[in-house]
């Protein structure tokens, strides 16, 4: 059996925050329903948590979002442009820059999700409304 080598899927997207991009891109919970809720009522939080709208977009039905990174902004000035440096570290310099070759004007955020998420799903990756996909590479070194 060969050796599998750690590979990322890649995005690009902008957001208004940092919070915003968290909130998209990782799982989101309610608060927990109090003692004095309904079975019913808990039943529908449960149906309803967590929302996670990044797996939505994409039509997934299973992903670890202990796999999944968000990185907002550059590091240096907050949101204002892509942290390329970091992606940089991650890939060989020709895949970070096709990256940058298609990522929008504006985009501020990068959304790498290392191939451990898929739980050995053959998942399709899309760019949607919100995030552009770079494509799947493999990790430098």
């Amino acid at each position: 059996m060969g050796v599998n080598m750690h590979r990322f899927h890649i995005f690009v997207a902008t957001f208004a925050s940092e919070v915003d991009a968290a909130s998209f891109t990782e799982k989101q919970w309610e608060p927990e329903p109090g003692d004095e809720a309904s079975d019913e009522e808990y039943a529908a939080w449960e149906g309803r948590n967590p929302s996670w709208p990044m797996r939505a977009e994409q039509g997934f039905t299973y992903l670890d979002g202990d796999f999944v990174e968000t990185i907002w902004g550059d590091g240096d000035t907050g949101g204002s442009d892509v942290n390329w440096r970091y992606l940089a570290s991650l890939v060989d310099s020709d895949d970070a820059a096709r990256c940058r070759d298609v990522a929008p004007p504006g985009s501020n955020t990068l959304v790498i999700i290392h191939q451990q998420a898929l739980g050995g799903f053959d998942i399709s990756f899309r760019s949607t409304s919100t995030m552009t996909y770079c494509g799947c590479f493999q990790a430098r070194g």
